[in-house]
């Protein structure tokens, strides 16, 4: 059986003699409080005590589009920090640093990462794996760069038929480019 109600962080919720702290809660001299706003579930067969939120904040699921910065390129992988999930307002909890290694790339051979990608890059990936580490992949058209800057003069970089190229220093450059480059507002 499980009672619910609201709460606010910091009310006290139960005792620990009666429930056990779970997720949302936290036990402080015998006693359990909220931590956070949002609906208090006590389980009574279960002996815990839990507040789940009324928004909560958006967590990695294999599968999900998500949208990042790459931070790092090294031979064999492209290093980002995913800064939102596709369709979601709030912001990523948890572990946001993922990798995407050379062979989740792109659909066909890739030999060189800084040739498809490059730090300060803005793309679209998909989650291949959330825990224990989050491990990426742009190999469909969808996914792939969707914001680049020039690397010389640092201006944005706009799509043409080869590639990407910068209009302020006239600079031609190669990326991984998603089928949306340049449409996407997040």
């Amino acid at each position: 059986m499980k009672e619910k109600r609201p709460v606010l962080p910091g009310e006290e919720v139960a005792e620990v003699e009666e429930f056990l702290p779970a997720e949302g809660t936290y036990e402080e001299d015998g006693k359990v409080f909220a931590a956070l706003m949002g609906e208090l579930e006590l389980d009574h067969d279960e002996r815990t005590a839990a507040v789940r939120p009324y928004n909560p904040m958006a967590e990695l699921n294999p599968g999900e589009a998500v949208f990042c910065v790459v931070t790092d390129v090294r031979n064999c992988m492209a290093i980002c920090e995913v800064v939102a999930v596709e369709g979601k307002e709030r912001a990523v909890t948890g572990d946001t640093n993922g990798t995407i290694h050379i062979s989740k790339l792109a659909s066909d051979y890739t030999q060189d990462v800084g040739r498809e990608m490059r730090p300060s890059d803005i793309i679209r990936a998909k989650v291949l794996q959330a825990k224990p580490s989050v491990q990426l992949t742009t190999a469909s058209d969808h996914f792939g760069v969707i914001k680049a800057l020039c690397r010389r003069c640092r201006a944005p970089m706009v799509r043409v038929e080869r590639g990407l190229y910068c209009n302020n220093c006239e600079r031609n450059e190669t990326r991984k480019i998603a089928d949306d480059y340049g449409d996407v507002n997040f």
